[in-house]
């Protein structure tokens, strides 16, 4: 999988990303624009809860991140976007939903749905049973070696990640909405290098930094095509969830 519109030498550096940042961004980067089409000149895209230059380095348009935490363009909460209606072409929002209680997740979709034009395109950890379980686990592993949650993986076992179950009732109180689900990555395969990478982290010697090293290659996306599929299998890590507006124009 490629960004087909960006140079092939731009397309090559990115493979050299960790797969799982890399997938993010990459399936991103194809579905909206297959949504949306060529850039013009007037293409904005919002990235809520993205940082700076990240999203921009896969897309030909001109895209504005949005953090609570001050890593994008501008702060501030995709709940209450400071933007007028229609503000964007498209908005995106890439592993940001597990983020939110579980009661906050709609009016999210909502107001991401306010200010686009053409459609949103959210990205998130997939919950099913086994996901939910294994990222419990590793959450727990971290807390032992590290004496503290996982910055992340706390969030989404406190939150719990959204499953079909969530989805399907987005889909019911969006309408009249269009909406595309699509699945990639595999939960356990990542969930292995996690668990390498923690549990290494204490020990020392030449042994040890070595396989560090290969670990790390290993994860690398130059490594592992992105196989984006229509439904879930067992392993299934992310969702893409494509929210395209009924009275989009050309």
């Amino acid at each position: 999988m490629s960004s087909s519109n960006l140079p092939i030498s731009r397309r090559f550096r990115l493979l050299f990303m960790p797969y799982d940042l890399y997938e993010r961004h990459a399936v991103v980067s194809r579905l909206l624009q297959e949504a949306i089409g060529n850039g013009q000149e007037d293409d904005y895209i919002l990235d809520v809860g993205g940082r700076t230059e990240l999203l921009a380095r896969f897309l030909p348009y001109r895209v504005v991140s949005a953090n609570v935490d001050g890593s994008g363009n501008l702060s501030g909460s995709g709940c209450a976007l400071p933007f007028v209606d229609s503000s964007f072409t498209a908005v995106v929002s890439i592993d940001t939903l597990e983020h939110l209680a579980r009661e906050r997740r709609l009016p999210f979709l909502r107001e991401c749905l306010r200010v686009a034009r053409r459609c949103v395109l959210v990205a998130a950890p997939f919950g099913s049973e086994g996901h939910r379980e294994c990222e419990k686990r590793l959450d727990s592993l971290y807390r032992s070696a590290y004496g503290r949650p996982h910055i992340y993986l706390g969030e989404h076992v406190r939150y719990g990640l959204p499953g079909v179950a969530e989805l399907d009732q987005f889909a019911d109180n969006l309408k009249p909405a269009n909406f595309k689900c699509f699945f990639a990555g595999n939960y356990a395969w990542q969930g292995r290098q996690f668990e390498r990478a923690v549990r290494g982290h204490r020990k020392r010697g030449l042994l040890v930094r070595l396989w560090n090293m290969y670990n790390a290659t290993a994860s690398l996306a130059l490594f592992h095509p992105v196989r984006l599929r229509e439904q879930p299998d067992a392993a299934a890590n992310r969702f893409y969830l494509l929210i395209e507006k009924k009275h989009q124009g050309a």
